[in-house]
C-alpha cells in the first residue's frame, strides 16, 4: 500500500508520521537538542573488562562508558576500536555496543566484518538464487543482506553501491586513526531520513513544515533516488494535513492506557523500565461458549497490539495476558496471528509462546526509549509515578494549532505548572500578539485558545 511521510517541526522538537492510506501507521520522535546516537559509529577506547558479563566498557565520548559483549574477541585495556552503538543509554544502564558494524544501503546492508549473503524475506527463493548468483567472487570476508529493493535493481546498481559502502567504511577507518579521543567518527541520519531510506519504494509523497528539514530531505534525495525530489513537498501551514490525518488524535492516543476495540472489549497498555504488560478484556459476549468469546475477543485484539506496539514503538520484553482458552490449537492460532499482524515488521519480533500461566512472552529488538517516554516527562504532583506530555509537545501541537488562526491577538490559556515555561518559549519566538494566561481549568496536557 502507498505511504506517506509527514514531518512536523518546532523549535525543540521534530515529529514524523508515516501514514498507509489514510492511518497513522508510525510515529517517530526526535529532540533537537539531543545527539543521534543509535546506528552511529564511534571511535571507543577500552577502559576495563569485566569476566563476569564476558564484555569490556568503552569510553566512547558519552557521559557514561558503554558495554561492549565479546563475541569471539579480546580486547586490551586502553586498546581503540572502531564500535557501532545499538541500544542508547536510559536511566541508569548505559549504552550498548556492536563492532559488528552495519552500513545501511538503498539495496544492501553492508557488513565488513560479516561472512554471507542473507536476504529480506519479502524476496522469492527464484530471486535470492538470481541475486546471490550475480554477487558470486564479489565479497571478500564480508557480508551483506540484500533489501528487497534489490529484486528490482539491476545487478550493476547493486555493485555499485556495495563499491560506494566499502568506500565509506575505508574512510571510517581512517578516520579513527586521526582522532586523538573517543568520539562520534559517523553519525546517523535524522529520523525522518532514516524512514524515507527504509519506505522509500512505497512513498508517494513527502511533506515538511521547516525550510531545514525540507533542504535536508532534498540533499538526502539529490544521490539517493533523484527521482523522488518532485515528491517532497514544503508547506508553510500544515492544517490540512494535521486535520485530514487526524495527528493530533494518534498524538493523544499514544498517552491513553487504554485502546479499545470495535467488538466491545479493550486492550490496557503498561509500560515499565523492565517490560511491558498488555492485558486483553472481552467485551460483550457473541459466541456459544466462552472459549468461543475468548477467542473471537483475543484474534481482534492481536491486531490491535500489534498496530499499538509498531505505533508506540515498544521494544524489549512484551508480556501479554490475553483471555483464558483452554485448547492449544486456539493458542497456537494467536500465535501465528500475531507474527502475521506485524507484517514487514515482522523481522525485529521474537514471539516465545505461552507460559503455564497462560501469557504469552514476546520481544521486539530495544534501540532507545518508546515514543511515548519521548513524548511525556514525570508527572510533577505524583512523585514521577505517572507521566504527562512534554512541553516539546505541548509546545509544537500549539504552534501548529495557532498558525491557522486569523485573530490579530490572541490569548493561550494553559495550566499554572505550564505558564512559566510556555510564556518564557513565547517570548523567545518573539510573538507579540500571543498573550500566555494561567487557568485552573486547563488540564496539564491541554491548552485553551481565544481572542483576546
Amino acid at each position: 500500500m502507498a505511504k506517506r511521510l509527514v514531518v512536523l517541526s518546532s523549535g525543540e522538537l521534530v515529529l514524523s508520521f508515516l501514514l498507509q492510506g489514510d492511518s497513522v501507521y508510525k510515529i517517530c520522535a526526535e529532540e533537537r537538542s539531543v545527539k543521534r546516537l543509535v546506528d552511529s559509529l564511534f571511535k571507543g577506547k577500552v577502559k576495563r573488562l569485566v569476566k563476569g558479563m564476558e564484555g569490556v566498557f568503552v569510553d566512547v565520548g558519552l557521559e557514561k562508558d558503554a558495554f561492549l559483549p565479546l563475541k569471539g574477541e579480546s580486547f586490551r585495556v586502553g586498546e581503540g576500536v572502531i564500535v557501532q552503538l545499538v541500544r542508547e543509554p536510559e536511566n541508569e544502564k548505559g549504552a550498548k555496543l556492536t563492532t559488528n558494524i552495519k552500513l545501511v544501503g538503498k539495496y544492501i546492508i553492508y557488513f565488513p566484518k560479516g561472512k554471507d549473503i542473507k536476504c529480506s524475506s519479502k524476496i522469492s527463493m527464484e530471486e535470492k538464487e538470481r541475486l546471490c548468483s550475480n554477487l558470486e567472487g564479489e565479497l571478500k570476508d564480508e557480508g551483506i543482506i540484500l533489501r528487497s529493493s534489490s529484486a528490482r535493481a539491476e545487478p550493476e546498481k547493486i555493485r555499485e553501491e556495495l563499491a560506494k559502502l566499502r568506500e565509506l567504511w575505508q574512510w571510517v577507518q581512517k578516520r579513527a586513526k586521526v582522532l586523538k579521543k573517543p568520539q562520534v567518527i559517523l553519525e546517523e541520519y535524522p529520523v525522518y531520513i532514516r524512514l524515507i531510506r527504509d519506505h522509500w519504494q512505497d512513498l508517494e509523497e513527502i511533506v515538511s513544515d521547516n525550510p531545514f528539514v525540507w533542504n535536508q530531505i532534498t540533499s538526502f534525495l539529490e544521490e539517493f533516488e533523484p527521482e523522488m525530489l518532485r515528491k517532497n513537498l514544503y508547506i508553510k501551514d500544515p492544517t490540512p494535513y494535521i486535520q485530514r490525518y487526524r495527528l493530533h488524535d494518534s498524538l493523544r492516543s499514544l498517552f491513553s492506557k487504554v485502546v479499545w476495540l470495535k467488538g466491545g472489549g479493550y486492550i490496557v497498555i503498561d509500560e515499565t523500565e523492565a517490560l511491558t504488560v498488555i492485558d486483553v478484556n472481552s467485551g460483550d459476549p457473541a459466541g456459544s461458549c466462552h472459549e468461543e468469546n475468548a477467542l473471537k475477543t483475543n484474534l481482534e485484539a492481536v491486531g490491535e497490539i500489534a498496530k499499538q506496539i509498531l505505533l508506540r514503538d515498544i521494544g524489549g520484553i512484551i508480556l501479554v495476558d490475553f483471555i483464558d482458552m483452554k485448547k492449544q490449537e486456539n493458542k497456537n492460532l494467536i500465535i501465528s496471528s500475531i507474527q502475521s499482524a506485524f507484517g514487514e515488521e515482522a523481522c525485529g519480533i521474537t514471539v516465545y509462546g505461552f507460559t503455564r500461566l497462560g501469557i504469552l512472552e514476546m520481544a521486539r529488538k530495544k534501540t532507545g526509549r518508546s515514543i511515548t517516554r519521548i513524548l511525556s516527562e514525570k508527572c510533577p504532583t505524583c512523585s514521577g509515578k505517572g507521566y504527562i506530555k512534554s512541553l516539546s509537545l505541548l509546545l509544537l501541537e500549539l504552534e501548529k494549532e495557532l498558525t491557522h488562526y486569523t485573530y490579530k491577538t490572541l490569548e493561550v490559556q494553559v495550566h499554572p505548572m505550564r505558564y512559566e515555561k510556555v510564556k518564557k518559549a513565547f517570548q523567545s519566538t518573539v510573538t507579540p500578539n500571543i498573550h500566555i494566561k494561567e487557568s485552573q481549568e486547563v488540564g496539564i496536557n491541554n491548552y485553551g485558545i481565544s481572542h483576546a
